[in-house]
C-alpha cells in the first residue's frame, strides 16, 4: 500500500515537479526493473523468462517521484501494485495519477513540448500503456477477484477460460478452471473480502473516467489516449464480482453505474436482478444518445473477444466520441479543413 497523499506533495516549494531525471542512474535503474529476464535458450536448454521484481520496481518507483512528478515512472508504480496488491494497489495507482495530473499538469514530466506548441505526444504515449495488453491487461486479468481458503484464488482470465471465452495457456499448471468451482469460490469467500475488491475496481472506474475528461479537457478528443480497452475490463471484472456479492448479500448490489441490475455471473454472463441468466444485448430500440453508446460498446466487445485483430473498434470507438458533439464539432474532428468550407457555405450569421 502506497501513501497517494505523500507522493502527490510536492517535492520542493520553488520546484514542485522536480527536475526530469530521465537520464539519471536512478531512473535507467527503474527501466530495467521493469524489464525483467526474457526467455533465454542455451543449446538444447530453455531458461523461462522472468517476471520483474515488482518490490523492487515498487520501490524505486516510490524513491524517484519524492524526486520528480513523472508519468513514466507512475505508470511503471501502477502496474506494480496491480502486480503484487492486485485491485486495491491498482486503486492506488490509479489515485496517483488522477492527482499528478489534476495537480501538476504544467510541470508534470515528460513536459510538453514548447517547440511544437505543446505537444503532448510523450505524456500520451506513456498513458496509452494503461491499455496495453502486455504492459497492463494481461496482468489485471489474472489479479485475484475471489479468494477462497477451500476452493482457491480466481481472477477474471479464469472466469472467461471457465465460459470459453478464452483459451487456456498452454503452459497452464493444471486443468482449466470450471464455472461450478468458480461459483463455488465466491460462495465461500468472505463476504467483506469481495465488497473491497468490488469497490477497489469502482474507485479505479471513477479515476479513469477523471483521467479521461481531464485529457479531453486538455488535449482534446483527437489527442486523447485510447483507453477504452482498460474501462472494459474493468467494467467487466466489477460485473463478474457484483453478481455473486448481489446473491451473497440478499440484496442489491453495492452502488455505481448502470451495472445494479445488470450483472455478470462468475464466466461474464448477464443476469437482472432476479431474472434468469441471458446474455447481454443491444437495446430493443435506440431511444437517446446513451442507448448509442452502449451499443458501439457492446460491439466493440464482441470484437475484442472474437476478432481482436479487426479494425473496427478502432473507428466505434472514435465514432463514441462523436456522439455527444454537434454538426460542426464533428466536421472539425474528422475533416479540420473542411470547417472553413462550411462556414463559407453558412454564411455570416446575422445580427438580431
Amino acid at each position: 500500500m502506497i501513501d497517494v497523499e505523500g507522493l502527490l506533495e510536492d517535492v520542493s516549494p520553488d520546484s514542485p515537479c522536480g527536475e526530469d531525471l530521465e537520464y539519471d542512474p536512478a531512473f535507467g535503474e527503474l527501466e530495467r526493473a521493469t524489464q525483467g529476464k526474457p526467455e533465454q535458450q542455451f543449446g538444447d536448454t530453455i531458461v523461462p523468462a522472468e517476471e520483474p521484481d515488482w518490490a523492487e520496481v515498487r520501490r524505486l518507483a516510490t524513491d524517484l517521484l519524492g524526486r520528480t512528478k513523472d508519468l513514466r515512472v507512475a505508470t511503471h508504480l501502477v502496474r506494480a501494485l496491480a502486480a503484487i496488491e492486485g485491485w486495491s494497489g491498482f486503486r492506488d495507482g490509479m489515485a496517483l495519477l488522477d492527482g499528478l495530473l489534476e495537480r501538476f499538469w504544467d510541470g508534470l514530466h515528460p513536459l510538453l513540448d514548447p517547440d511544437d506548441d505543446m505537444d503532448p505526444t510523450l505524456r500520451i504515449n506513456t498513458l496509452s500503456t494503461l491499455a496495453n495488453p502486455i504492459a497492463t491487461l494481461d496482468r489485471l486479468s489474472t489479479a485475484p477477484l475471489v479468494r477462497s481458503r477451500a476452493v482457491g484464488i480466481f481472477g477474471l482470465r479464469d472466469i472467461q477460460i471457465a465460459e470459453g471465452e478464452l483459451a487456456a495457456p498452454k503452459d497452464a499448471p493444471g486443468p482449466a478452471p470450471e464455472t461450478s468451482v468458480i461459483q463455488a469460490a465466491f460462495r465461500d469467500a468472505e463476504l467483506e473480502s469481495l465488497e473491497a475488491t468490488a469497490e477497489a475496481i469502482a474507485q479505479s472506474i471513477e479515476h479513469l473516467a477523471r483521467i479521461d475528461a481531464l485529457l479531453m479537457e486538455r488535449v482534446g478528443s483527437s489527442a486523447a489516449p485510447d483507453l477504452t480497452p482498460l474501462a472494459t475490463l474493468m467494467k467487466t471484472a466489477r460485473k463478474a464480482v457484483l453478481g455473486p456479492l448481489s446473491e451473497r448479500s440478499g440484496g442489491a448490489p453495492p452502488t455505481g453505474e448502470d451495472d445494479a441490475t445488470n450483472q455478470t455471473q462468475p464466466g461474464g454472463t448477464e443476469t437482472q436482478a432476479g431474472a434468469a441468466p441471458a446474455r447481454t444485448a443491444a437495446p430493443d430500440a435506440i431511444t437517446g444518445p446513451q442507448d448509442v453508446v452502449r451499443t458501439l460498446d457492446l460491439i466493440c466487445d464482441y470484437y475484442s473477444r472474437n476478432e481482436p485483430s479487426s479494425p473496427i473498434p478502432l473507428l466505434l470507438n472514435r465514432a463514441k466520441r462523436l456522439v455527444s458533439k454537434n454538426f460542426l464539432e464533428i466536421l472539425e474532428d474528422l475533416a479540420p479543413d473542411g470547417l472553413s468550407q462550411a462556414h463559407g457555405i453558412r454564411g455570416p450569421e446575422q445580427e438580431d
